[in-house]
């Protein structure tokens, strides 16, 4: 358990020092805003096709230790390529590599350290939380740095916190590996028949869509409102340190008032973010608001995965997991981070936000709407069992 606990805190520390840094790395390389929108949904489209792909050779060679050590050392390597060139064409080629590698070392790592949690008796979430911790201490320290330093060297950093996290592996605990025998085509098959989980989808994408674009444009955001960016690491800071006790708060309101209704408190706490967002520019009530994207965020990150799992059959409940975050997360990277980079270059980031704010509202309206049908659904079938 101390292993893995310190592996999530460094692991989450490496990605705490360039992640919520990207898009003004790759501004103050002279790429506009439009090109780093296209940069980074193009990260999110390669993650989608990267993280099946990465789990079926894992499935394989059965050693997903292994996988984890090539990417976490070879993910910073390839990093490091940005900072020689200003190509676009190149830049697009590091790109693909950069997010092939670094895209499968998280859902790898939770899926063994789920398995030898249960094998040992432990909770994931007392471990995942050091990532918590050690993503929110990363982004207020690199705030100050890179304003002081610039963003020339957010890699750097990258590769030095992950030569600790590499170091790690070799005394991760051995586990088990399991594989699926059901097929691509049987997959599509299962997932498309299902009409109630693809509405359910459909809505969870408009969510993640616009949590997704809020976060990646939060930078600009701070860069036109002329707010001093040594804040920009406090802000992504207190949305993650406000998390881990609204993933506890978040379990007794599901059991309270209903896992969709849940969802559509979440999707109206993230609306009314953006709305203040939009009306107010300051950089203290900025960081204030910012505990509203880490309490949407918890209350909508395990409640997604449990609903998802009551969708599912007992042989295909990883596939809806894989299609669901394939779709919500990757799919709705690619579309929030193109269409706001769009959205920022004509009409500014306050405008993005009241585009986010809509819809975040109807995602909160179409939640409601789905534990509306769900209800009728299952009285109906209470009914037809009474008079069977």
């Amino acid at each position: 358990m101390s292993i893995l606990a310190a592996y999530y805190f460094f692991l989450y520390l490496s990605m705490s020092v360039f992640v919520p840094y990207t898009s003004l790395y790759f501004s103050e390389k002279g790429f506009s805003t439009a090109a780093v929108g296209m940069i980074l949904s193009l990260w999110a489209f390669v993650s989608i096709i990267a993280q099946p792909v990465m789990g079926l050779i894992n499935d394989r060679i059965g050693n997903p230790r292994k996988i984890i050590m090539i990417s976490v050392i070879t993910a910073p390597v390839i990093g490091l390529g940005f900072h020689y060139t200003n190509e676009f064409s190149a830049v697009i080629a590091l790109s693909v590599l950069f997010t092939w590698s670094h895209s499968s070392a998280g859902p790898l790592s939770d899926s063994i350290a789920v398995e030898i949690g249960n094998r040992a008796g432990f909770n994931f979430g007392s471990i995942r939380m050091w990532g918590a911790l050690s993503y929110s201490l990363g982004t207020i320290s690199t705030g100050f740095l890179y304003e002081k330093y610039g963003y020339a060297n957010i890699f750097e950093y990258y590769l030095a916190v992950s030569v600790l996290v590499f170091a790690l592996l070799f005394g991760f605990p051995k586990s088990k590996t399991f594989s699926h025998k059901i097929t691509f085509l049987e997959q599509a098959i299962e997932v498309i028949g299902n009409k109630p989980f693809m509405a359910y989808l459909a809505i969870c994408l408009l969510l993640v869509m616009s949590m997704v674009s809020s976060s990646t444009f939060l930078p600009i955001y701070f860069q036109e409102m002329d707010f001093d960016k040594r804040f920009l690491g406090s802000a992504f800071a207190v949305a993650a340190l406000i998390e881990v006790p609204m993933f506890w708060v978040a379990s007794k309101l599901s059991q309270a008032i209903g896992r969709f209704r849940l969802l559509s408190l979440s999707a109206v706490i993230y609306a009314l973010k953006c709305l203040i967002l939009f009306f107010f520019h300051n950089v203290y009530l900025t960081l204030g608001v910012q505990l509203l994207d880490g309490i949407s965020f918890a209350f909508a990150a395990g409640t997604f995965v449990e609903v998802v799992e009551t969708y599912s059959r007992k042989n295909t409940k990883a596939t809806f997991q894989t299609i669901f975050v394939a779709v919500s997360s990757g799919m709705g990277g690619v579309i929030g981070i193109a269409a706001g980079g769009i959205i920022v270059e004509y009409w500014g980031t306050p405008f993005l936000y009241l585009v986010l704010f809509i819809l975040c509202l109807a995602a909160s309206a179409l939640f409601f709407g789905l534990q509306h049908a769900n209800v009728t659904k299952i009285q109906m079938t209470d009914r037809s069992n009474i008079y069977r």
